[in-house]
């Protein structure tokens, strides 16, 4: 016992010792250097002379002298000898370079780890990494003074265009990046729109119409915001030539009865997977990269032309896209336990299940609707806007067993063979806009699908572009590309209970 309190008071004294140690460092240095304030340090300093000379010229010798905890990497005169004219000779251009090298925050080298990106005056922010700004290694760091910290560079770190500066800047070199630029819409901006409720069933907020309506660019809100500098991105754009192509191969899925949307539509399901999150440069590019939703893009490095470096992430000009059809044309799937609206919503016959396919040893949920004899005619709905201009192969995949109830009122389901009808229409409730329509016989305990035959989608009449909710904060959940699906039990069933089942709906392109 005694041993183990002498160790526990040695340890005690060696990080007492150690605090005391960096205290005394701290308190050591020169008093003349602890009263003076960045700027005076740095004016004092001739290695640092144009540099001074620059921020006395563009006013934030202000900011230098009065903040707090400022951070200034400070590139010393050989690095700033070959700053362009275009630069120096610019007041507001050279005082966002200026910027460039300020942060209003404290940072030491001992703060420098790979995932740091320090924020600078200007907006951008710039990785520090060991004794590295950028690309510029620090000649003598951590240098204290009464308002900051003080880190010499050797070299002149000019400010970056973010993802988003460069697509509006290079828009007139870029038919992608021209296409981009002008996806813009009036919609409802919840940050500025006024609260009206909340959704009960969702707990999802409800703005008032018409409140918090501003211009928006639907890349940024649907895609992904590329010109916020709090996140890093990898941006795929396409050469002016592989853009086209890429249009002409997309182009016979997305026929409509307008053919500037249709093209309009065309465009954006060649750009939609062009913006990924993260930073993958050159030296970790994987072979696959994943977009937002889901496809998957190959990185021929043979098809990389140039690589350009940004703010908040970087930039691959490629000339070709490396997705196949089959990604941008993705088989749908409607699933059971989502339904949009029933014949007859009676709770009582409703069962939503989890269920175990023994033939793949996986999970799934499904939909039972236990009608027994008195539901002749009725249905269970579904839609999807997911579905191009395309043939598709559609399978039903239904279980149908006998099961107990959960509220252990004995078994429902049925042990007979059930017979469902499944009709696809353009619009809702309209029997004149039906497009599809087969029936088939579901056989108790069957755990594959069932074809039911091919559904050609011949017009898709919805702007893909289009904000989420209109100005007046209205959700465009249903519009006229949204096709209905309905699993419609028989008219008679003799000695058969018209219950139907629904695991899912499968639609497959062909190609």
């Amino acid at each position: 016992m005694k041993k183990l309190s002498f160790l526990i008071a040695g340890i005690t004294f060696l990080v007492t010792m150690e605090a005391c140690k960096k205290w005394e460092d701290h308190i050591a240095l020169p008093e003349q250097q602890l009263s003076e304030t960045l700027m005076e340090h740095i004016k004092k300093d001739p290695q640092l002379s144009s540099f001074a000379n620059y921020v006395q010229q563009t006013g934030l010798d202000s900011l230098l002298n009065a903040s707090k905890n400022i951070t200034v990497f400070a590139p010393g005169n050989d690095a700033l000898a070959t700053l362009p004219g275009s630069v120096t000779s610019n007041p507001a251009q050279l005082k966002a370079f200026l910027q460039n090298h300020i942060s209003t925050n404290a940072y030491f080298t001992r703060d420098a780890v790979d995932s740091l990106r320090v924020p600078m005056v200007n907006g951008k922010k710039i990785f520090f990494i060991a004794r590295k700004f950028d690309e510029a290694n620090i000649t003598e760091g951590d240098i204290y003074v009464s308002n900051g910290v003080l880190h010499k560079i050797d070299k002149a770190i000019v400010p970056l265009q973010s993802i988003w500066e460069y697509i509006l800047d290079s828009k007139s070199s870029f038919l992608q990046n021209n296409y981009i630029s002008s996806l813009n819409y009036l919609g409802q901006d919840p940050s500025l729109a006024e609260l009206d409720s909340i959704n009960p069933a969702t707990g999802e907020p409800v703005y008032k119409p018409g409140t918090g309506i501003v211009n928006i660019n639907t890349f940024k809100t649907k895609v992904l915001d590329v010109a916020n500098e709090d996140s890093l991105f990898t941006y795929i754009l396409l050469t002016n030539d592989a853009f086209n192509a890429e249009k002409t191969r997309l182009r016979p899925y997305f026929n409509g009865a307008n053919a500037d949307t249709a093209n309009s539509n065309t465009s954006w399901a060649a750009v939609k997977d062009f913006a990924v999150r993260g930073l993958y440069t050159e030296a970790n590019l994987p072979a696959v990269l994943e977009s937002k939703f889901g496809v998957k893009i190959t990185m021929n490095r043979s098809s990389i032309v140039s690589v350009k470096k940004l703010s908040n992430g970087i930039a691959y000009v490629m000339n070709a896209p490396g997705i196949t059809l089959q990604e941008k044309i993705p088989v749908v799937y409607v699933e059971g336990e989502n339904p949009y609206v029933f014949s007859v919503p009676n709770s009582a016959t409703i069962f939503y299940r989890d269920r175990m396919n023994p033939l793949t040893g996986k999970s799934f949920k499904d939909i039972y609707l236990n009608m027994g004899s008195s539901g002749a005619n009725r249905y269970v709905s579904y839609y999807t806007n997911q579905l191009y201009t395309t043939k598709y192969k559609v399978y039903l995949m239904s279980l149908n067993d006998k099961v107990i109830s959960p509220q252990a009122d004995g078994t429902y389901g049925t042990d007979s063979t059930l017979s469902h009808t499944v009709r696809i229409f353009n619009r809702q409730a309209d029997t004149l806009a039906q497009k599809f329509e087969n029936s088939v016989n579901v056989t108790p305990n069957t755990y594959t699908e069932f074809y039911l035959g091919d559904f050609t989608n011949d017009e898709y009449n919805w702007l893909l572009s289009y904000p989420t909710s209109s100005p007046a904060g209205i959700a465009y959940t249903l519009n006229p590309a949204t096709r209905y699906i309905r699993v419609v039990a028989p008219a008679t069933a003799t000695g058969r209970p018209f219950n139907l089942t629904v695991n899912y709906l499968r639609f497959e392109p062909v190609f």
